[in-house]
């Protein structure tokens, strides 16, 4: 018995040896694997480079679209009215037209329930008659001036 089992652990040692060798690579298979790892680094890299080139041309873009929104802002007491309407749907869509040629768009409550579109603010009269003549050429050639009181 003790003579089968010294020759299945000699049979098993020497067998099994082989079982736990590791494979070997040549130098050129590891060239190959490490140009492979420089050139994904740097395609990742570049990824990154792009993805932040993004995220600061959206920050641009917003800037931008946060500076045009304040510049849609009313201000002043004097405004270039383009239409007045009663009801507030003519309005809305009046509104979305001045917007599409360049004027504020907004809308004002003015006297006796009209529903004012505004194609521009002042904070003078004077360049509110500027303004205007422009908006007579055009959007509307009867535009006219509104005084906030």
């Amino acid at each position: 018995m003790k003579k089968y089992a010294i020759l299945l652990f000699v049979i098993f040692s020497f067998s099994s040896c082989s079982l736990f060798e590791k494979p070997s690579m040549t130098q050129e298979q590891i060239d190959v694997l490490i140009t492979q790892k420089a050139a994904v680094e740097e395609e990742l890299a570049n990824v990154k480079q792009e993805r932040d080139l993004l995220r600061l041309k959206a920050e641009e873009c917003s800037q931008m679209l946060e500076q045009k929104t304040e510049e849609v802002k009313l201000t002043g007491k004097y405004f270039v009215i383009a239409g007045s309407f009663k009801n507030n749907n003519y309005a809305e869509e009046y509104s979305s037209k001045v917007k599409q040629m360049g004027g504020a768009g907004n809308i004002v409550p003015g006297p006796y329930n009209f529903n004012l579109v505004v194609y521009s603010s002042h904070s003078t009269l004077s360049e509110a008659a500027k303004s205007m003549y422009v908006a007579r050429t055009n959007i509307s050639e009867d535009a006219w001036i509104y005084m906030e009181k």
